[in-house]
């Protein structure tokens, strides 16, 4: 029996619990057999190894339960063309390094064949979400749909979770409903193609409201308010208010009632199952996940920090689904580096500081996402969260929202998996260590295992 201490930690364990300073972790098996006071480490006689982690803080690993990007198949619930196999195992790359042990990719149209391929790629354990029923399906293909085989559009949602799909997800998305997607791909593309011009997310996000409103409507169309964002971005003499109108409307209509109606149709589907349904909770979505929440459908309302909502908005929205039952989630979306598209942190605080966030995830914010530490850092030094609680959001909390997601993961508590990062209680961003399964996979920042 291979044994393994790690000696004289800190730790936050997962469940809410104070921090406990100065611990020893005594790993068996993969498993998590004690915790102990610090004692001398010759007192452990001839255990395997005793790892030293004076001054670091032992968390759970994390488990990330919105990501994109993370299996090999088509990218985002609008079945666009599949990432490079390099380019996955890159972003996996990316999420174990920032801590996280077990992802959930809500691509929606990979398949559990693929999904186990990524799984054998990568130390990181990737969970399969699927969104394939029939109206998010024919919403990805109006919407894109490059990335779609046959094989693809034949895999329904029920055979998806009969063969190992943890949640239906992500339903609706940027790409099908006038989000971030559509925001920072389709629109600065369509742009560029008849101007040549380069547009940020940002512009494009403006010119998109200022043609369709942020819960996206025809009738929200406003021409001086579109003259000022063609001028704003840089179009004006180059595009005319009517062919931007144009430009918007054929990328963001044909898709979006479909879409809408995929929600309602998957959260149906989830129930037959059994499992929940992770939904894109935006401004543009919000009276169809509050419809769906009412039904006693167990719902993961994601990214509820969404940039598209007026910040009381989303709190009072927030509040009404919790009220329903509903895991209100929040994303670390780009709010602390790229802010391509969001503007501060404010609204996460807010949401923090009203006890309403349940899980925190990354989203991808266009390949931008800020790490889960950060956040949690972040909002800790601002005084709208306490670090257990915030941990619990990243760790515990989403195992229980998702139980397919991570089985006694999420703990640091005798008899669950050795899924822990070691990090720095200064700067929690900076993670030293991480161990999945008591096999140590991160040293010294770095990755030590092919």
């Amino acid at each position: 029996m291979h044994t393994t201490v790690l000696h004289g930690c800190d730790l936050v364990d997962g469940t809410g619990s104070d921090l406990r300073r100065g611990v020893d972790i005594v790993v068996e098996e993969g498993v998590i057999h004690e915790i102990l006071p610090t004692r001398p480490a010759e007192t452990y006689g001839a255990v395997d190894e005793i790892v030293e982690t004076a001054g670091a803080l032992a968390l759970p690993g994390l488990i990330n339960n919105h990501t994109h990007g993370t299996a090999y198949g088509p990218l985002f619930p609008s079945g666009h063309e599949g990432l490079p196999p390099g380019q996955v195992l890159a972003n996996l790359d990316r999420h174990l390094l920032e801590g996280t042990t077990t992802v959930l990719c809500v691509d929606g149209f990979v398949t559990a064949e693929a999904v186990a391929r990524t799984d054998e790629d990568h130390p990181v354990t990737v969970r399969l979400a699927s969104c394939n029923t029939p109206a998010c399906l024919r919403a990805a293909t109006i919407a894109d749909g490059g990335g779609l085989t046959d094989e693809h559009r034949a895999y329904t949602a029920r055979r998806a979770v009969g063969e190992g799909a943890v949640a239906l997800g992500e339903i609706g998305a940027g790409h099908t409903l006038g989000g971030g997607g559509a925001s920072y791909m389709y629109i600065p593309a369509e742009v560029a193609r008849r101007t040549g011009v380069t547009i940020t997310p940002r512009q494009a996000d403006a010119l998109k409201i200022s043609v369709l409103g942020r819960h996206i409507s025809a009738s929200s169309f406003d021409r001086d308010t579109v003259e000022e964002a063609l001028v704003a971005a840089g179009l004006a003499g180059k595009l005319s208010v009517e062919e931007i109108r144009g430009i918007v409307s054929d990328i963001v209509l044909p898709a979006f009632d479909i879409a809408l109606k995929g929600l309602g149709e998957a959260a149906e589907y989830a129930q037959q199952v059994g499992v929940p349904v992770l939904v894109h909770n935006a401004a543009a979505s919000m009276t169809q996940v509050a419809a769906i929440a009412r039904t006693g459908v167990r719902l993961v309302a994601g990214h509820s920090n969404h940039s598209s909502f007026d910040p009381r908005e989303a709190l009072e929205h927030a509040e009404r689904l919790k009220e329903l039952g509903a895991t209100v989630d929040v994303s670390t979306l780009d709010t602390f580096g790229a802010r391509r598209l969001t503007t501060g942190p404010e609204l996460l605080y807010a949401m923090f500081a009203a006890g309403l966030v349940d899980t925190i995830s990354t989203d991808y914010a266009g390949g931008h996402h800020d790490p889960i530490l950060l956040a949690i850092d972040r909002a800790t030094k601002a005084g709208v969260v306490r670090l257990p609680a915030a941990v619990a959001m990243a760790t515990a909390n989403v195992a229980d929202a998702i139980p397919g997601v991570a089985p006694r993961r999420g703990r640091i508590t005798p008899g669950a998996i050795a899924d822990l990062v070691l990090t720095d209680p200064a700067e929690l961003p900076q993670v030293r260590t991480v161990i999945i399964g008591g096999e140590i996979v991160v040293h010294d920042g770095r990755r030590v295992t092919a």
